[in-house]
């Protein structure tokens, strides 16, 4: 039976006040231990600590829990002066097993421990909202595991010594992806990336970079870059996004190209037309051929019915008269977005124009009035070889007759359509990347098409347009 030692006074370092057995500690007791640092107070079987207890440290850590023979094994809670505060499993005085760690500094560990590391699945929170969720080994992440860090980025994969190793995924915060491999958490080896706008990398990665000739090395036209159109005629534009090597970059889809128009000059001998040299908000742009004048593009509502004809032609027919095809009433130009993106390493601009603009200025010459007349006024009908060039009512116009011809006649009917369209004269186009974010600063210089627009031939009320289409009509360098 055990008997309990009255207590007299404080204990005192080295002595004992509880249940005893033959003289020995045994049952509930609180022992000070000689060197004043720790007290325990708890069961006690046959002289040694067993059971539940708590044994209280000077600088104001614990550990409260199960003691086996003297040991701290099984389940308790410790404290230890700096904050931290563990609870779970111990074997021999160690973290050993399953517990949660919570850090003074705000971190957490919650899962399996082996001498005090962590060690198996887990769950760390590194108190400024990352979280690793998998395998540990000796205290880091290590196997296959998930981390999700407060900047948005998402990682699952495998891990070796904390850091992304061998095969994993990785979501970036603003959309992006890599899939592949890493080495000691850098991209190495083969892997893919999409990048937020779409453009997508599949190849080798070497010290966390895409090799500088695996990059887009520049766009390219497919077909002339120069061609010539009539006034009201529309046009396609289409470019490749090419390798170093010359090959299109399949992969490039989703970069995004603008395409600008300026006004370069206007045809050579026009003498009743010129550029304006001051335009309220005008915007220039620089180019190998010169500064020019912004204009816009436009898509046109219909396909050109001369293309669909002469994909029909055999060869014969194709190389044949250049007749032409009657146009009054021209399609007004609608506008549309200049910036198209890359699909499968190319982008296309489709059925578009140049539409009106007020950059050109007519300036009066002295036999401009007559020629407008002429072309506007009713032709006689021949009579014979002597028969007068001109009507009675021609003769007798007034200067009021020919300014109303020249307002309301058939050329005003036929200028209204065309003033839809940019005026003859030669275009720039400017394709850029503007690509934003851009891909690993990877952004490609710009490209120039040069468009001549040429003055439509003219028969009664119609438009008389060239018969070959544009796509066939590319100058010769």
């Amino acid at each position: 039976m055990a008997t309990t030692l009255r207590k007299t006074g404080e204990v005192r370092p080295g002595h004992y006040i509880g249940q005893t057995l033959n003289q020995v500690r045994h049952g509930h007791g609180k022992y000070l231990y000689d060197n004043t640092f720790f007290t325990y107070e708890g069961d006690w079987l046959e002289g040694i600590k067993h059971g539940k207890g708590k044994l209280s440290m000077k600088d104001g850590g614990y550990y409260d829990g199960d003691f086996v023979n003297g040991e701290i094994t099984g389940k308790g809670e410790r404290l230890w002066s700096n904050g931290n505060v563990y609870v779970g499993e111990f074997e021999q005085g160690e973290l050993c097993g399953t517990g949660q760690m919570k850090y003074s500094d705000g971190r957490r560990y919650t899962g399996q421990w082996s001498e005090n590391k962590y060690e198996g699945k887990g769950t760390l929170h590194s108190g400024e909202g990352d979280i690793y969720t998998g395998h540990f080994h000796l205290h880091k992440r290590h196997g296959d595991g998930e981390q999700v860090w407060s900047d948005g980025r998402h990682y699952e994969g495998g891990w070796v010594a904390n850091k992304p190793h061998g095969h994993g995924t990785m979501k970036y915060a603003d959309g992006s992806v890599y899939e592949g491999q890493y080495n000691h958490g850098l991209r190495q080896g083969q892997g893919t990336y999409t990048h937020v706008t779409g453009i997508t990398y599949s190849g080798l990665w070497i010290k966390n970079e895409i090799p500088p000739e695996e990059f887009a090395a520049g766009m390219a036209f497919v077909g002339s870059t120069e061609i010539e159109i009539y006034q009201g005629e529309s046009f396609s534009i289409e470019l490749a996004v090419l390798h170093s090597s010359g090959n299109v970059m399949e992969g490039d889809t989703g970069r995004k190209l603008e395409a600008q128009v300026g006004l370069l000059s206007i045809p050579k001998g026009d003498k009743n037309s010129k550029i304006k040299n001051e335009l309220e908000n005008s915007i220039t742009f620089e180019t190998p051929f010169g500064e020019v004048k912004a204009a816009n593009i436009a898509e046109v509502s219909r396909k050109d019915p001369r293309l669909e004809e002469y994909e029909e032609m055999s060869e014969k027919d194709r190389t044949g008269s250049r007749a032409g095809y009657d146009y009054i009433n021209l399609p007004t130009p609608t506008p549309t977005s200049p910036i198209q993106p890359t699909q499968c390493g190319h982008a296309s601009w489709v059925n578009v124009c140049i539409p009106g603009h007020d950059m050109i200025e007519t300036v009066e010459s002295e036999d401009d009035e007559g020629d407008l007349v002429e072309e506007a006024k009713p032709k006689a009908k021949k009579k014979g070889k002597n028969s007068p060039a001109t009507t009675r009512k021609e003769r007798s116009a007034t200067p009021d007759d020919r300014e109303k011809w020249k307002k309301e006649g058939p050329r005003a009917e036929r200028d209204k359509d065309l003033l839809k369209y940019a005026a003859p004269g030669t275009y720039i186009i400017k394709i850029s990347d503007v690509t934003e974010p851009t891909f690993f600063d990877n952004i490609l210089r710009p490209i120039f098409m040069k468009v001549n627009i040429l003055k439509i031939k003219k028969s009664s009320n119609k438009y008389l347009l060239p018969k070959s289409p544009v796509s066939t009509r590319k100058v010769e360098k």
